[in-house]
């Protein structure tokens, strides 16, 4: 009979850790979604054009006005802490962007309006065209702070982001309208302030 008994004591304790290991595994509240911004400050960008560019005889023009879309994910490990990830591309007048980023955030008041706090690292790719053959290729690593708003239910959350994001230039690959390649242009000053809004579908439901 003692054995027995601590057989199903063992079987018991054994199907609480497991049944406590999944509930740990589950995630407070998570989402995915699209993602839409634009940049604000500077109303042109880059910032500065390398002084190649600028004192050459280049024509590309810096972006008066641009879009960028994605889609974007997020994770909340509890109520003040969440992570996430959003990959997207920006267009522009003659401008083409494709970047990939992950951040951390801090939840200020977890409630119906979330106040959030972080920023983030990541990697992408500026292309810049003027007539011709002429374009630069910029690789960059974008270091990222933020301030949003976000407002959910049971399972949609609505985002509103300040950020602001410096583009750490890793090279520049310059081409004039010939097709003459100068890959020793450097020196740009990518800063930049923008807005952005993001959907989530997902479970917003704290446990």
């Amino acid at each position: 009979m003692a054995s027995r008994t601590s057989v199903i004591a063992l079987v018991s304790t054994l199907g609480l850790a497991v049944a406590n290991d999944a509930q740990a595994l589950e995630p407070y509240m998570w989402g995915i979604g699209p993602r839409v911004g634009t940049m604000a400050i500077p109303g042109r960008y880059p910032l500065r054009f390398p002084n190649e560019i600028r004192n050459g005889d280049s024509e590309l023009e810096r972006v008066r006005s641009d879009i960028f879309f994605g889609v974007d994910s997020t994770y909340y490990a509890n109520g003040h802490s969440r992570v996430g990830a959003f990959a997207g591309l920006g267009l522009g007048s003659g401008y083409f962007d494709a970047h990939l980023q992950f951040e951390y955030n801090y939840v200020l008041s977890a409630s119906a309006l979330d106040f959030l706090l972080g920023g983030g690292v990541g990697f992408g790719t500026h292309r810049f065209r003027g007539p011709g053959e002429e374009q630069m290729v910029v690789p960059y690593y974008p270091i990222r702070a933020e301030a949003s708003g976000l407002i959910r239910d049971s399972t949609r959350g609505y985002q509103l982001t300040v950020f602001g994001q410096w583009a750490v230039p890793s090279n520049h690959f310059y081409r004039d309208f010939n097709g003459f390649e100068d890959d020793e242009v450097g020196g740009g000053l990518y800063l930049t302030i923008g807005l952005e809004l993001a959907v989530f579908f997902g479970d917003f439901t704290p446990p």
